[in-house]
């Protein structure tokens, strides 16, 4: 490496350059060289050598990913890398202000499962909740939870402060993307960690009950030393159509203590004769709720059903 080079992160991916962070921890505006985008497609997260050219940096390279967090491009013709290099998926939806969806969630699980990432649930807004939302909570953490599909859930508030100590040591020393629907509060969680970044917070739209685009980019955020957040834009839905039909068994992990008992070893847990899976949630070990979603899933990725 030449003293005019430096190794740096790629904290934003802009329309007219990006911003970097250098290994002091400076965040700088810079530009990536034409030449690149031939062989990568940056994204937030990279890591990445550039070279200081007079007052603008350019990204000269980018190194080899791990950890990328994908899901079907809106056109539904391409696979987008939503962040790279992360250690941890956090699905944040809401309880309320927008209602809790379980659609938007099992897909985010899959999509993080796919490649191999581990993810937590954040379960945000808890100081909206009615008293009968806490039977909701109490079902959210019997279907996804230890006892569930494996994943550790937290309720937190961003306005009381309860459940976010919890959270931030479970991901201390990572990186971690979120992931979650407009409106689900992933901005004002990150706020709550670091106040004096500079983020805008939108609010529900009392129309739709839907939330608002606030963040238009993917931003890598420092928290503390080693630990960082990107932030994402808000989803309507979360396509992940990029996985292959066959292989979205694999993306449920509640499924894999049954691998190799049923009868037919290229079982899809559809309608096959001997299925242990099916077996499974008959006899109330799998959740029939997420067997729901799974075969939704499915059933979308079917030609012959569109």
């Amino acid at each position: 490496m030449t003293p005019a080079e430096f190794t740096c992160r790629i904290s934003s991916v802009g329309r007219r350059g990006i911003t970097v962070i250098d290994e002091n921890g400076q965040e700088l505006s810079a530009r990536v060289a034409g030449r690149v985008y031939k062989v990568t497609q940056p994204v937030t997260g990279d890591n990445a050598i550039a070279v200081k050219t007079g007052d603008i940096p350019v990204v000269e390279k980018i190194l080899p990913r791990s950890g990328v967090l994908q899901r079907t491009a809106s056109s539904g013709t391409s696979t987008q890398t939503i962040a790279a290099n992360v250690d941890m998926v956090l699905v944040v939806t809401s309880i309320r202000e927008p209602d809790f969806s379980h659609g938007f969630l099992s897909r985010a699980l899959a999509a993080a499962e796919w490649k191999d990432l581990d993810a937590v649930i954040v379960l945000n807004k808890t100081d909206l909740c009615h008293e009968h939302d806490e039977t909701l909570i109490k079902e959210i953490r019997a279907v996804y939870g230890k006892e569930g599909a494996g994943y550790p859930v937290f309720p937190v508030s961003c306005k009381t402060g309860d459940g976010t100590n919890e959270l931030l040591e479970n991901i201390r020393g990572m990186t971690v993307v979120m992931a979650g629907p407009s409106g689900a509060g992933k901005t004002s969680l990150v706020k709550y960690y670091n106040p004096s970044i500079d983020l805008r917070i939108g609010e529900l739209n009392l129309k739709t009950s839907k939330g608002k685009h606030t963040t238009v980019a993917a931003r890598l955020i420092p928290l503390e030393k080693n630990t960082a957040v990107i932030d994402t834009a808000g989803l309507k839905m979360f396509s992940i159509d990029h996985i292959p039909r066959n292989d979205l068994q694999f993306c449920f992990p509640e499924f894999s203590g049954y691998a190799g008992e049923c009868r037919f070893r290229n079982c899809l847990h559809l309608s096959e004769p001997g299925c242990a899976v099916k077996s499974a949630i008959q006899n109330g070990t799998i959740s029939a709720t997420r067997y729901s979603m799974y075969l939704s899933l499915m059933k979308e990725t079917d030609p012959e059903a569109r």
